[in-house]
């Protein structure tokens, strides 16, 4: 199936969780000393893109060309994560995260095995995250282990990964530069399979309004995508018992102008939250 759409999109689900002592403040990620990545707490540098958590907890998925370079600073990939408050006419609040809470007992590494690591939010709210890497596959996970004082609200563990507008600036103002625009994204494209198998198919002449609720449908299971801004493909992946869903987050605009995906879990089909978030690019 195929709708044309402006797409942006944003996720759903529901954690929660046992109850622990309090992160100390004032704490940091281990982190790298010296050389290229010091300042690092881990990363994966694979053949296509590079994954890396800094020592403040930020988390950055950058594309690089055959060449090993990045394509560009300014283009990098963000991924947010922390604890969302559900209310009750269906909105959200994401609790902002105190970045010098987090805290590891594992040290530094260039080379990500699993990781897990804590953090506080406003209110707070504890959070734990796990990050592994198996064949060039990044895989994210996480929980609400304190509710904190935020009793009032359900609270969710979410994964946000932020697409940046990769064509910001481009000016179309005649027949010609249009030309030019289109040679240039006419392999651009997004697939999403949905968690009853349906499929939604955009290309880069998509950019009609559409309802999100019809995007996710029954929930969003895979996302594929290509830019040629990056001359990569990208892949998204809600594991068992999580899911991707839609949303719009900023005004209308054509799909490829960025987005934000959303992921979380649902907390009564997965108890042990073994649910990941899985992405890698090829």
């Amino acid at each position: 199936m195929k709708i044309r759409t402006c797409l942006w999109i944003v996720l759903t689900g529901l954690i929660t969780g046992i109850i622990i002592s309090p992160i100390p403040a004032h704490a940091e990620l281990p982190h790298i000393v010296s050389g290229e990545w010091r300042g690092y707490h881990a990363l994966h540098e694979a053949q296509r893109y590079t994954f890396t958590i800094r020592n403040d907890g930020e988390m950055t998925l950058m594309p690089t060309r055959r060449s090993r370079q990045e394509v560009a600073k300014a283009k990098r990939i963000k991924l947010e994560y922390g604890i969302e408050e559900l209310h009750p006419d269906g909105t959200t609040v994401f609790k902002q995260v105190r970045r010098e809470s987090l805290e590891s007992e594992q040290d530094a590494d260039k080379n990500i095995d699993k990781l897990v690591f804590r953090g506080t939010t406003s209110g707070d709210a504890v959070f734990e995250v796990v990050v592994e890497e198996s064949r060039d596959i990044i895989s994210i996970g996480g929980r609400v282990v304190d509710v904190g004082d935020l009793t009032q609200h359900p609270l969710r563990f979410t994964v946000r990964t932020h697409l940046p507008n990769v064509y910001e600036g481009v000016s179309i103002e005649d027949r010609d530069d249009e030309k030019a625009f289109d040679r240039r994204t006419r392999r651009d494209y997004m697939e999403l399979v949905r968690v009853d198998r349906s499929k939604v198919s955009l290309d880069h002449d998509d950019c009609e309004d559409a309802k999100p609720e019809e995007l996710t449908g029954s929930g969003i299971e895979e996302i594929e995508m290509r830019l040629s801004y990056y001359e990569r493909r990208f892949f998204f992946n809600a594991g068992r018992n999580s899911g991707l869903a839609l949303s719009n987050i900023r005004r209308p605009g054509p799909w490829y102008e960025g987005m934000t995906l959303h992921w979380t879990t649902d907390t009564h089909r997965d108890p042990e939250y073994r649910a990941r978030f899985r992405l890698w690019i090829k």
